[in-house]
Formats: structure tokens, sequence, C-alpha cells
């Protein structure tokens, strides 16, 4: 069961993460609106996947309530959020190839008009040939030096680190502390929402907005495609900081946050 829910995890943070490359691939072929709505895409695969998730952490909630062994349940928690930032990693290193794949997929929507037939396309020889083709010209990873960070705000790449860390831990910390607090753990649990509204209004209000007008100045040819692409690798190093190390410092602080809530509202 555990590694199940490790698996599932590891899986969305990887989808997300690599979604991300799609911002690239989308200026890459000129059609940023078409690689918007891949991103859509992935971004629904991934809450899809977050459905399956969650009544199997709920099996490890109600297990550890039913034995007693919350602390147990506590590590577990922590293994997964580890394995999730794992995921954050693989996409850092399949970026290069996450972009030529995409860049191949959105050119291929672009000729058929559909997601189906696009995506049918990869089951042809002579198509596997021509992915393999991009995949094999792609450089694997750049050196520092290369990158480019010029005006890209520092404050926006920050906020980045707390939207990831808060999303990674809220669901998690609502329900550590329903199992903490046994008597009220639908309450518990339903509060998710107070931790992960804070990551979703800074995700909208500051970090979209932001990475949304850098992508748009290299479209207008006011950027490099390289700003562009250092950005979103900054983006991808700073969710790694968010999910492997910020996340498990507040994951604790965040389940007491949710359990005094949960006591306040039952006085």
């Amino acid at each position: 069961m555990l590694f199940l829910i490790m698996l599932f995890d590891f899986s969305i943070h990887l989808s997300e993460a690599t979604a991300s490359s799609l911002r690239l691939a989308g200026l890459r072929t000129g059609k940023i609106t078409t690689s918007i709505s891949f991103y859509n895409i992935i971004a629904l695969i991934s809450r899809m996947s977050n459905m399956f998730q969650a009544p199997l952490l709920g099996v490890l909630v109600d297990t550890a309530v039913l034995t007693g062994n919350i602390d147990r349940l506590g590590f577990n928690f922590r293994t997964v959020i580890f394995c999730g930032a794992l995921g954050d990693v693989l996409a850092i290193i399949l970026m290069p190839y996450s972009i030529a794949f995409f860049s191949r997929i959105i050119l291929w929507f672009d000729e058929t008009g559909s997601v189906p037939m696009a995506l049918l396309k990869l089951l042809r020889f002579k198509n596997l040939k021509l992915i393999y083709k991009d995949l094999s010209s792609v450089k694997f990873l750049k050196r520092f030096e290369e990158f480019d960070f010029h005006k890209i705000p520092k404050s926006f790449i920050f906020f980045n680190i707390i939207v990831v860390a808060v999303y990674t831990v809220g669901v998690m910390s609502s329900l550590f502390a329903g199992a903490h607090l046994a008597a009220y753990r639908v309450t518990a649990t339903q509060l998710s929402g107070i931790v992960n509204g804070v990551a979703t209004i800074l995700m909208a209000f500051v970090v979209d907005p932001t990475a949304a007008l850098i992508t748009d100045d290299a479209l207008h040819k006011r950027r490099t495609y390289n700003n562009v692409e250092s950005m979103v690798y900054l983006l991808l190093f700073t969710r790694v900081l968010g999910s492997l190390v910020l996340a498990q410092i507040i994951f604790l602080p965040a389940t007491w946050y949710i359990m005094s809530v949960t006591v306040f509202l039952h006085k």
C-alpha cells in the first residue's frame, strides 16, 4: 500500500514538473496557446492521480488510528513527500527530452487538429523513429554558465518554493492532524484548504502571471529563448527545494496549525 502511494506521489510530481517544459515547447514551435492546452491535459491527469491517491492515504490514516501507531504514520508521510521530490528531480533530468517530445506532439496536433490523432501517431514506426531522432539530437544538460538569469525576478522564484512546499504537505498535514484528533478526523481532513489556500493565492497572483509575462516577452522578441529556458529550470530547481527541503520542515507546523483550528472549531 505504502509503495503504491509513493509511486502515485512520484508520478504526480513528475507530471506536474514535466509540464513546465510545455512553455519552451510552445515557444520553440510558436504555438503558445496550443502548449497551454497540453498543459491543461497534464494537469487533468495529475488531478486524477490525486483522486486515486487520496483514498489510499485515507487507508494509511485509518490503519494508524486503529493500531495507535501515529508516529509511524508521520514517517510514512515524510517518505511519500520525499518520493514526490524525486519526481521533481527526474523532471529536471528529463527536461531537454520533454521539450523535444512535446514540440513534436504539438506539431502533430497542428497537422491533425486532434489530440487523440496526434497521440496515435506514436503508434507508427516511422514516427517513433522521428521521435528517436529528435531525442538523440538533444543536449543532455546545460552547464551553469550557459544559463541566462538576466531580469528574472527573484521574488517570484522565492514564492515558488513556498507554493510547492505548501501544496506538497497540505493534504498530508490535514490527514496527519486527523489521525491525532481521531474524534474530529473529518473536520481536520476538510481543513486542508486553509493550508493550500495560501499556495493557491500565491500561485495565481505571483508565480503564474510572472512566468507567463516572461514567456510572452520571449514570444515578442523582448527576451531570448535561453532566458525563458533558464527561468523554467530555475522554477524546477526551486520546486525541488520546496518539495525536498521546505515541505519536510513545515510538515509538522502545518499539522499543528490544522489541529489548533480543528480544536477551536469544536469548542
